[in-house]
């Protein structure tokens, strides 16, 4: 397994008082909207026990472990593939819970769409995760979970791309959001792609900016040098505990 080794640039101290995409909750039935023309698939923080769904509506798909994979399927007229544009409900049994989807065909990519724990479950795992440890270990745990890709089920995971203007030289799109709730904090992934003629030196103070996050606690880089059209995957950790003010920056150059 490749180790992490990115340089954590700037920690930043914040004081002061006290995107929310949380998944799919429990027993509440929510508007999704799905691929019409690809597998979607439906992720469990938890075993999926069971995935109930109309076929009549136009719908086939399956479930394993955590996971859940549905499709709407086409009908062939006049030499054409003609696919449902009406929504229908899918019923997937999580942990015991019943959470109802009204999937809503569209002409997107294929959707992951991801299950929430109950509330006070997700904070009580959390906190336990966190506890006892120091603020600066809570950011470089959370960026090490970001490069393996890998977090716990009790973490609120939104996969959605937004570009984000920074600077003329750098291409931004943001990648990932995840919430970790009860604990305060808030890591967002973005891929930044050079749009320079010439090398390229990325320093993590270029990412101290509102449009990227804001209060923003650590900066990770994955690779600081880059060539013309060539990208790397930048990690930031916000705080959600503190109001977006100013903050005394600390240099750590740490690496984990």
């Amino acid at each position: 397994m490749k180790r992490l080794c990115l340089s954590i640039g700037y920690l930043l101290l914040t004081t002061g008082q006290a995107f929310s995409g949380e998944g799919v909750p429990a027993e509440v039935p929510t508007m999704v909207e799905l691929s019409a023309r690809e597998i979607n698939r439906i992720v469990c923080p938890g075993q999926m026990s069971d995935l109930i769904f109309s076929e009549e509506k136009g719908l086939t798909g399956h479930f394993s472990g955590n996971n859940a994979f549905v499709k709407f399927t086409a009908e062939e007229m006049a030499g054409k593939l003609k696919y449902s544009k009406e929504p229908s409900e899918i019923y997937a049994v999580c942990n015991g819970s019943v959470y109802t989807i009204i999937g809503a065909p569209a002409e997107i990519n294929a959707v992951t769409v991801r299950l929430a724990l109950p509330k006070s479950e997700t904070v009580e795992k959390n906190i336990a995760r966190y506890k006892n440890m120091p603020l600066e270990k809570h950011a470089l745990q959370l960026i090490q979970e970001a490069y393996d890709g890998v977090f716990p089920s009790s973490y609120q995971v939104i996969d959605k791309k937004q570009p984000v203007h920074l600077c003329p030289d750098l291409d931004l799109v943001r990648q990932q959001v995840v919430e970790i709730e009860g604990v305060g904090l808030r890591l967002k992934s973005f891929k930044a792609t050079s749009r320079s003629t010439t090398d390229l030196e990325l320093a993590e103070k270029t990412f101290l900016a509102a449009a990227v996050g804001n209060p923003i606690l650590a900066v990770a880089i994955e690779q600081h040098n880059l060539k013309p059209k060539q990208s790397t995957r930048v990690f930031v950790v916000e705080r959600k505990d503190v109001p977006a003010a100013t903050m005394a920056t600390l240099d750590g150059g740490v690496e984990p």
